[in-house]
């Protein structure tokens, strides 16, 4: 799921995915480039995003 603000690089705003950190888990080094690449066939879990929906309720 992406975070509903928008994008983040460098920072886990959300949950953690692993129980191995404790977010926000701030990257402290430098980021010199980031790529973000849409190009490919858009995957769309329904049953994924219900869960989701239903979480938010």
């Amino acid at each position: 799921m992406f975070n509903p603000g928008g994008m983040t690089c460098g920072a886990n705003p959300g949950s953690a995915v692993t129980d191995d950190y404790e977010p926000p888990f701030r990257f402290n080094g430098t980021l010199h480039t980031v790529t973000v690449d849409l190009s490919g066939e858009l995957i769309t879990d329904h049953e994924s995003e219900m869960r989701m929906h239903m979480a938010r309720q």
